[in-house]
């Protein structure tokens, strides 16, 4: 990590941005990130990369134990495309789906660990709807929102529900699946 705090946020920020699609106006925004990100880098002393999540999960699948499994529901394709490779860069068994109905389906058939789903998914639920059905059938289930569209704390969320923001830091999503 660079020792430079001020530098590592700046370069940091402007990643952010960049890979946000350079929008105007939402420095700020990216700034805030930036720093959240390194408070937390600095806290955990976790590397940058998050090698040591990935160095975790690779022992685990050496010693013969199953892959730690997560399904991503969103129906924005760049993004799931993005969250997937990200997830099975990081030596994750990935399933996808575009909407809660596709999600169900999988969660019937395939041992899930965590559920990553998109709040604003289009289908017979919403991405809050679909967290309330894997928590009533499958409560063992970890289970991760995000949305670019609105913003919620955790007492907006039940007990055991995360949030994360849109587009999700790999680092910071990592940190919250295991």
């Amino acid at each position: 990590m660079n020792d430079n705090r001020d530098e590592w946020i700046a370069a940091r920020a402007y990643a952010l941005w960049e890979q946000a699609g350079k929008p105007l106006w939402q420095d700020q925004a990216h700034w805030q990130q930036a720093v959240l990100e390194r408070d937390l880098l600095e806290h955990t002393r976790a590397s940058a990369d998050g090698q040591e999540v990935i160095n975790r999960v690779r022992s685990a699948r050496s010693r013969g134990t199953d892959a730690w499994s997560i399904l991503v529901v969103e129906d924005e394709h760049f993004l799931r495309f993005e969250t997937v490779d990200v997830l099975e860069q990081a030596g994750y068994r990935v399933l996808e789906a575009a909407n809660a109905d596709e999600a169900l389906a999988l969660l019937k058939t395939n041992s899930v660990n965590t559920l990553f789903t998109d709040i604003d998914i289009p289908g017979t639920m919403d991405g809050l709807g679909l967290v309330k059905a894997v928590r009533s059938k499958w409560p063992s289930t970890k289970l991760i929102v995000t949305s670019g569209l609105i913003k919620l704390s955790h007492r907006d969320l039940e007990s055991g529900v995360h949030f994360i923001a849109k587009p999700a830091p790999s680092r910071e999503l990592l940190k919250l699946i295991v």
